[in-house]
């Protein structure tokens, strides 16, 4: 049992692991030719085309970084999250996700947080009642902010099957970003819920860059909660 740990511990730090997630996402971006997307408009009686397919792909490539270097526990990858999240929220709005406007910024200060707790310390907690506070508080706000989104900034009906398919994972990623800096080992089990509703989202928007990049976090996501649970025995 012992060897199949060190095994699984020996990928999940592997940074061949990390080529495999980036050439896995530019592949298949590059093989249904998502690179192609455009976001067309018009500024001062001009028209314009924004290649957002290239944004998309490199900044999915950039925050693959920042969840494989968090995966080893390098904390450059909550300054890399901190920093790609305004990029990531101005891709998802383009993409239809209004509520990104309001979510995003939740998520900047908490991957924020994240980095100055794992400044001064990295120590694995073991589940308690403050991770289900802040799963709770998560969902919650996330909840509240699209709904506010979504009657504010929209002059269409609520698309409910699009309202929660954005909220209920958008809620996942603040309760388990608010948890990153108590490095809880069962967080990975949110992550892996919260990848499932990403690629359910991503398909309906058409992001064909993240989906790739949720499917190899759903993978990622098994290897981090092995490696932490381990790690977080020898701990004690």
């Amino acid at each position: 049992m012992q060897n199949t740990i060190a095994t699984i511990k020996s990928i999940t730090n592997s940074k061949y692991l990390d080529i495999i997630g980036v050439v896995l996402v530019v592949g298949v971006s590059a093989y249904l030719e998502y690179y192609k997307t455009t976001y067309d408009f018009s500024f001062d009686g001009k028209n314009y085309s924004f290649y957002l397919g290239y944004f998309s792909i490199l900044n999915t490539c950039l925050s693959m970084m920042a969840t494989r270097l968090v995966t080893k526990k390098n904390n450059i990858g909550n300054l890399i999250s901190t920093s790609n999240t305004l990029l990531s929220g101005s891709i998802d709005y383009l993409l239809g996700n209004i509520g990104a406007i309001l979510t995003y910024p939740v998520s900047f200060f908490g991957n924020y947080f994240a980095f100055r707790i794992w400044k001064k310390k990295q120590y694995l907690n073991a589940i308690d009642t403050i991770f289900f506070r802040n799963m709770a508080i998560g969902l919650l706000l996330s909840l509240v902010l699209n709904y506010i989104a979504f009657t504010t900034f929209s002059d269409k009906a609520i698309d409910w099957k699009l309202f929660f398919a954005i909220a209920v994972p958008a809620g996942i990623s603040f309760g388990g970003t608010f948890n990153i800096g108590r490095m809880y080992p069962d967080n990975w089990i949110n992550w892996q819920v919260y990848n499932l509703f990403k690629i359910i989202q991503n398909v309906i928007l058409m992001n064909i860059a993240n989906t790739a990049k949720y499917v190899f976090y759903m993978f990622n996501a098994i290897l981090g909660y092995i490696t932490w649970k381990d790690d977080k025995a020898k701990q004690l």
